[in-house]
């Protein structure tokens, strides 16, 4: 009985078996070259400003950051495409981030004191000025893509949550403070039980302007309670994180009421 198409050879399916893995290989290297040497400056520079066991802690929290930043990249099939100077700046910010973590982890290790204050307030100044960056080069360079933007928001995130536990160490503010960071991730629990507030949200410039504030006013309490210790002791600089409290809730109740309000449609 004759059969239907042509019969393949099996060289030919030799060939695209090896095609197949050089395809995954090249693909793999492509995310993990950065990540390995984001992992060396991390632990680099962690050592550099704690001991050893906090240094070891902050380059452990890199890691499980970048093995996220590793599943991510491989569902969102980017390929052969090269991982992006916008998305080297990002991982940048998630370097920053392993460093404030080793340094929160000194504070608690030894003693809070003024200079790890001050160290990790400008490390998130950094963080926060590449954060302006990321977006800017990805549009220039047209390396945007929902792997880029997922890895900005997580990076943000978690820079947010960790900064929010620090105020906490240095008696900055109560443990309410850590509300700003962990908002976002209930709203993502909630979503996973509401449907509806899984919809996309509309652009709006004064969500923007919330989450970039309130990032800001948690790295100026943290670098005026460094430089000031008594301005911590005082309680008036638990206002500024209490402002941006204020604001982010007034934010994501908007956009919840917003979504539910629309889920029918």
């Amino acid at each position: 009985m004759p059969t239907s198409g042509r019969r393949l050879d099996p060289a030919d399916l030799l060939l695209r078996h090896r095609r197949l893995i050089y395809v995954n290989l090249t693909s793999e290297l492509v995310v993990l070259r950065p990540l390995v040497i984001g992992a060396v400056i991390t632990a680099f520079g962690a050592l550099m400003a704690a001991a050893p066991a906090p240094a070891g802690l902050g380059l452990l929290g890199y890691l499980a950051a970048a093995l996220l930043v590793h599943l991510g990249w491989k569902r969102s099939r980017l390929g052969l495409h090269r991982f992006g100077l916008a998305n080297i700046v990002t991982l940048a910010r998630l370097v920053g981030t392993g460093w404030i973590l080793a340094l929160l982890i000194q504070a608690v290790w030894v003693e809070p004191t003024a200079a790890i204050a001050i160290t990790a307030a400008v490390i998130a100044t950094i963080c926060l000025i590449l954060d302006g960056v990321d977006g800017r080069i990805a549009r220039h360079r047209g390396e945007t893509s929902s792997f880029g933007a997922r890895f900005d928001i997580e990076t943000d995130s978690a820079t947010t949550l960790i900064l929010t536990f620090t105020l906490v160490v240095f008696d900055i503010a109560g443990w309410w403070v850590i509300i700003i960071g962990a908002l976002r991730y209930a709203y993502l629990l909630a979503a996973a039980a509401l449907p509806a507030l899984r919809q996309p949200l509309p652009f709006s410039q004064a969500r923007r302007v919330i989450g970039l504030g309130q990032a800001v006013l948690l790295v100026i309490s943290l670098l005026v309670a460094g430089m000031v210790p008594a301005a911590a002791a005082s309680g008036w600089l638990a206002l500024l994180p209490a402002v941006g409290l204020a604001a982010l809730l007034w934010s994501f109740g908007r956009d919840a009421w917003g979504q539910l309000r629309h889920r029918d449609q």
